[in-house]
């Protein structure tokens, strides 16, 4: 009896506290309810800006030259005269004298065949007087009529080829003496030479090795994603032609020089999958146009070929593209949202749009998650990529890069 004595005291106050507590909460006021601040997310973005635009295709190559050949001698005989600039690296111009032949036996090989004119000339006279005494003597004694051999027409015809053949030998002999002089088929420069004064030459002998510099080459290899940017049907015809920049260094400084793609070699490599194309340079188009530096035979250059032009397009940078074909717009309230959109062109630095994207809408730039979609941002926003004007000295050459829809 002593315990539940002690106990109820504590079991009534219990349900005395439990009761208030239920009527404090029961008939208390209610807590004022408050909603979650949702906080905006600051993002890069760029504005969008519509522009007809150029593109162009980098490759790279070593210059060559168009023509090599080995210079030989078409007469036999000794050296009698070597120019001073025959020597590895000397420049000729065409027509040039490199090497003589000692002419005197073709000389002397033209003073008999002219010798033989004269004695076939005269022959040739001599039947035509013997023809027209026999015709005349037939007409006072002969009967019917004459055969060809008593009128000596055999005999006139064959002293005619005689004198022909003396012309031909005199022909020869001509063209052999001209041969004793090798002279420079073309501009060009001496890169090896095999002979010095002094030695005999024999018909068809190694001289030396010459190299073109009126037209210089460059091969340049194209994979398949790059030979989607031209006319290809219209370049191997040689119908089309694209301006190329090239771009090297000589002496320690850089130079651009101006070319022009004028052909394909037609076949593609077997193993790389590569397409080479040809790029061409002649007369003004081998010097700079910045400070007038000649391109050199071996030079390893950069090439940017003129592509494919498009109108009304959208350059972003790079990072702007999601997924491959992606973009998030920011909309008028603040929001991403993502745009499916249509890409024409694309590598490390930008991306060229052609839907999907409208002149004036705010592009993310921020690397941000997958499910970002109605995401509340604060945009950082920066100017649109500015117009991609091509070089002065390709323009020159009709060769234009984006423009203002303004303009």
């Amino acid at each position: 009896m002593s315990v539940i004595k002690r106990v109820i005291p504590g079991i009534i106050v219990l349900a005395v506290g439990g009761g208030l507590a239920s009527a404090l909460m029961f008939f208390g006021p209610e807590p004022e309810s408050q909603q979650a601040e949702i906080l905006a997310r600051t993002i890069r973005s760029i504005e969008a800006k519509t522009s007809n635009m150029q593109l162009f295709v980098e490759s790279q190559g070593t210059v060559a030259a168009k023509q090599v050949i080995d210079i030989v001698p078409q007469v036999a005989g000794e050296v009698q005269f070597v120019s001073e600039k025959f020597v590895a690296g000397g420049r000729f111009k065409k027509g040039e004298v490199i090497v003589k032949i000692d002419p005197r036996d073709y000389e002397l090989a033209v003073i008999t065949a002219e010798a033989s004119i004269a004695e076939r000339t005269q022959r040739v006279m001599q039947e035509e007087a013997e023809a027209d005494l026999a015709k005349e003597e037939w007409e006072q004694l002969g009967q019917g009529e004459a055969s060809d051999l008593t009128l000596r027409k055999p005999q006139r015809e064959g002293a005619l080829a005689a004198l022909k053949s003396a012309e031909a030998s005199l022909k020869r002999a001509l063209l052999d003496l001209e041969r004793t002089q090798l002279r420079a088929p073309f501009d060009g420069i001496l890169t090896e030479k095999t002979v010095d004064l002094g030695q005999f030459l024999n018909r068809g002998a190694k001289v030396g090795t010459y190299y073109s510099t009126e037209t210089l080459e460059v091969r340049l290899p194209l994979t398949n994603r790059d030979i989607a940017q031209f006319d290809l049907a219209g370049l191997e015809t040689g119908e089309k032609q694209y301006a190329v920049r090239l771009k090297g260094q000589f002496a320690n400084k850089e130079n651009t020089w101006n070319a022009r793609l004028i052909r394909t070699e037609g076949i593609i490599d077997v193993k790389s999958r590569i397409l080479y194309v040809v790029a061409e340079l002649k007369g003004d188009e081998l010097y700079s146009p910045k400070d007038n530096m000649p391109i050199t035979i071996g030079q390893f250059v950069s090439a940017e070929i003129e592509g494919r032009s498009f109108e009304n397009v959208i350059r972003l940078p790079r990072e702007s593209l999601r997924q491959g074909n992606q973009v998030l717009i920011v909309d008028q309230d603040n929001k991403l949202r993502t745009r499916m959109v249509d890409v024409l062109e694309t590598n490390t630095e930008y991306v060229v749009i052609s839907s999907g994207v409208i002149d004036g809408d705010v592009v993310n730039l921020s690397q941000l998650g997958i499910s970002v979609d109605g995401l509340l941002v604060e945009t950082d926003t920066q100017p649109a990529l500015p117009d991609m004007i091509a070089a002065s000295d390709m323009t020159a050459q009709n060769v234009v890069g984006p423009e203002n829809n303004d303009d």
